[in-house]
C-alpha cells in the first residue's frame, strides 16, 4: 500500500521546489502583527503590500512593457523549462505514491 498523500508532504515539497526557483519562505512570527518589523497590522491582512510593491519594483520596466516577440519568446521558453522541471520532479513522485 502506498503512503497517504498528506497536506504537509505536499506543502514541504512545494516549498522546496519554490526555494529552488529563487522564492524564499518567511518565518511566520517575523510577519506577525505584533512584531515591530511586521508589514501587516492584523492577521487577516494576507496581502503584504510593501513586499508586493518591492517585488513589482524589481521587475525591469522594459520587460514589463516589451512587445518584442523575441524577448517574449525567451520569457516563455524559460517558463516552459521551469514547468517541465516541476512536472518531471513531481509526476514520478506522484505516480510512486510519494506525494
Amino acid at each position: 500500500m502506498s503512503p497517504k498523500i498528506t497536506e504537509s508532504r505536499i506543502e514541504k515539497l512545494t516549498i522546496e521546489l519554490l526555494e529552488k526557483s529563487v522564492y524564499y519562505e518567511v518565518y511566520a512570527p517575523f510577519i506577525a502583527p505584533d512584531n515591530e518589523t511586521s508589514d501587516r497590522r492584523f492577521f487577516k491582512d494576507v496581502l503584504l503590500s510593501k513586499r508586493l510593491q518591492s517585488a513589482v519594483g524589481r521587475i525591469p520596466q522594459n520587460k514589463a512593457k516589451s512587445s518584442d516577440t523575441k524577448d517574449n519568446q525567451e520569457i516563455n521558453n524559460k517558463q516552459i523549462r521551469t514547468l517541465e522541471k516541476l512536472r518531471d520532479t513531481l509526476l514520478p513522485k506522484l505516480m510512486n505514491g510519494e506525494v
